[in-house]
């Protein structure tokens, strides 16, 4: 390994020392504390529409892998010290089965590389059971070629998705407990040295992306150096700086983002658990808070329920606010809604706390109406739910009496059934029949004038009928979009179904595109790219493969994909100035703010100290432009662009009156005869 080159001065111009080979990346762990990497120890779904750093000394790298396989267990990677040096160990093994059969334990450089360099290091395995090694021209946590060592063999491989191809192999018989010199000269002809042995050579279609460990056995690492010669160094530092350049010649064609109001939330603060409703030209807001009882996150119980103004003045709250974290952050839903549900003209808070359900005026928070959830003591269909009545897990309106207006009520628990409630409050049917799912779909998908309900794979008519079960049948669906993908064309349902991917339904039952993103999680629809025919999909995916955000154009065909380095992804649409449809991934400072069809982040939050845990998108104001809604346990704050145009298009989103952590979020023209 070369040593870094020279730099001197000389009026005010900076020289750089003649060297065969320069180091750009140089690790060896000394900066870093012994212990474990940072990671979530609860291995939770939090960070499905939360942005939180995880405290701890990061450097230069992240972890891109969350697996609840892992809960109970600790952390993937260790830093640890023999007196005088620092190493880093991969500390989980395999411990990744099934659907995740293929997720690796990865520790990312962040470093973006361009050119031909050469990565040097040092393994010891600790277990020769599994795979260890390295990863280069990284794009993705199922995008990456790698050199593995295992048992009895050396690899080179191309991993995409769920496909591995081998590029080389050669037999090898190694030892644990020897430190073994690794050099791989990355390049179109790539070839890794072994102990300064040729062992395998490949070609490779690209070479660009990031450098990475990965195991999925105990292995020992010391260091991490990449090099490049003198050419290809000068070559990388332009190219980053282009990009850079790139990037902020993007950003100066939108607006910024600037801060319209603040909130103090005071003591009834909370994380997504938020409604918003327009009345009588003026915003309202509900926030939730909660306790978690019997099973984590799976029966928890609306603790307080807050209504307040965009000026913050609160109007009524239910029960007791705290907003500690443990009454706040929570991985699912709460049972919640704002609507007319007796079309009287007036907005109600419809919600279920303590086995009742409350239907209470918006404005007073006086109850109107109030009736016990369904028994279901000794049913045969409720399986481990330890109460007498159900506990709703979420609920939302519909209209499947033909009322001509949603007057209807659907409860749902955790997974298992679904309710369907008539307007006196009677059980019309009952769905059981696969995985719920987190928030069913309600439309009037046959234009009968009653609704139907899409739930987990199935969709059912307004009496309970299955029209058609989709032939999935494994994890869950988390959120559904039904609209066109071409302005005058026909709807189709836009699934994010966690491990069985991004899938397009027609109303047959058909699937018209499934596209395999890992567990895919959230979704969004939306003109992101002006100069393309019809409208682009985002998909974002989270278990296992956290993070990973492609876009597909209007026939479900994958246009691009980057890999976000922070959680709380939401890719909710926004009609930001009038001109431009973006989509917001988070509030963070590092890569939070609205990105473009070309996943390029190009209006960025600022650090004015605003709130990072999580947002949301709506027009507060009811001109036609959306805000962003930036809010913790303590505070609210609401961005608009400080420069747009009012528009004169009517566009369709998703009701109002059925918010949800599980709602993929649209924005289409309306059509002319609606």
């Amino acid at each position: 390994m070369q040593k870094l080159p020279l730099f001197f001065l000389y009026y005010g111009i900076i020289f750089l020392e003649r060297s065969d080979s320069m180091k750009y990346i140089e690790e060896d762990f000394k900066d870093f504390p012994i212990g474990e990497f940072p990671y979530d120890h609860e291995h939770s779904a939090l960070g499905e529409y939360h942005f939180i750093d995880y405290p701890g000394y990061k450097g230069n790298f992240y972890d891109p892998i969350t697996n609840h396989q892992w809960r109970s267990k600790d952390g993937s990677w260790l830093v640890v010290s023999d007196g005088k040096n620092h190493f880093l160990e991969q500390n989980r093994g395999d411990e990744s089965t099934n659907a995740f059969k293929d997720v690796y334990s990865l520790l990312v450089h962040k470093k973006y590389l361009y050119e031909p360099y050469v990565l040097e290091s040092r393994i010891m395995p600790l277990s020769i059971l599994d795979n260890v090694g390295y990863a280069f021209s990284y794009h993705t946590s199922r995008n990456y070629y790698a050199f593995l060592m295992n048992d009895t063999k050396l690899k080179l491989i191309y991993r995409y998705d769920d496909t591995f191809e081998t590029l080389a192999e050669t037999s090898y018989d190694y030892k644990s407990l020897e430190f073994y010199d690794i050099r791989i000269e990355v390049d179109f002809d790539t070839k890794v040295f072994l102990n300064n042995n040729l062992v395998l050579k490949a070609k490779l279609d690209r070479i660009d992306g990031k450098v990475a460990f990965l195991a999925k056995a105990l292995v020992r690492y010391d260091g991490l150096v990449v090099e490049l010669n003198e050419e290809n160094y000068l070559r990388q530092i332009t190219k980053e700086k282009e990009e850079s350049l790139r990037i902020i010649n993007k950003q100066s064609e939108y607006p910024r983002l600037k801060c319209i109001k603040k909130i103090d939330l005071q003591n009834f603060g909370s994380a997504r658990q938020l409604r918003i409703a327009r009345y009588e030209g003026n915003c309202y807001f509900l926030l939730a808070q909660h306790q978690k009882r019997y099973m984590r996150d799976s029966f928890a119980r609306l603790s307080s329920l807050t209504c307040f103004d965009i000026d913050g003045n609160v109007l009524w709250t239910k029960g007791e606010p705290n907003n500690n974290i443990e009454f706040t952050r929570i991985s699912c839903d709460l049972p919640f809604q704002i609507s007319d549900i007796n079309n009287d003209g007036k907005l109600e808070v419809i919600y279920s706390i303590d086995f009742k359900v409350y239907i209470c005026d918006l404005l007073t928070g006086k109850v109107i109406e109030e009736f016990k959830t369904p028994i279901i003591h000794n049913d045969e269909l409720v399986k481990n739910e330890p109460f007498y009545h159900l506990n709703v897990d979420a609920l939302r309106v519909a209209d499947f009496e033909g009322l001509g207006y949603q007057g209807d009520l659907i409860l749902k628990d955790r997974y298992q059934n679904v309710y369907a409630l008539d307007k006196n409050r009677k059980i019309l049917f009952r769905y059981h029949h696969k995985n719920t799912g987190h928030f069913p779909y309600i439309d009037d998908f046959d234009g009968d004038g009653k609704d139907e309900m899409f739930v987990g794979y199935d969709l059912i008519d307004h009496d309970g009928k299955m029209l058609f079960s989709l032939p999935l049948n494994s994890d869950h669906t988390d959120e559904i979009i039904y609209t066109n993908l071409k302005v005058g064309g026909p709807k189709y349902l836009i699934l994010a179904s966690g491990n069985e991917g991004v899938n397009i339904v027609d109303l047959k039952g058909n699937i018209v595109k499934h596209n395999n993103i890992g567990h895919a999680q959230r979704i969004s629809v939306a003109n992101y790219d002006l100069g393309k025919e019809g409208y682009e999909i985002v998909a974002t995916a989270f278990w296992g493969s956290p993070g990973i955000t492609r876009i597909y154009d209007c026939c479900g065909n994958l246009l691009k994909e980057k890999e976000f380095i922070t959680n709380g992804n939401l890719v909710s649409p926004v009609l930001y100035d009038g001109k431009h449809f973006l989509f917001l991934s988070n509030a963070s400072l590092e890569e939070g703010g609205l990105y473009d069809s070309n996943l390029d982040l190009v209006v960025p939050f600022l650090d004015d100290g605003h709130p990072t845990l999580t947002c949301e998108v709506f027009d507060v104001d009811g001109d036609g432009i959306d805000e962003i809604i930036c809010f913790d346990e303590h505070n609210m704050w609401i961005y608009k662009a400080e420069s747009y145009s009012l528009v004169d298009e009517k566009y369709e989103r998703y009701k109002e009156n059925a918010f949800s952590n599980y709602r993929g979020e649209f924005i289409v023209l309306k059509e002319k005869n609606k």
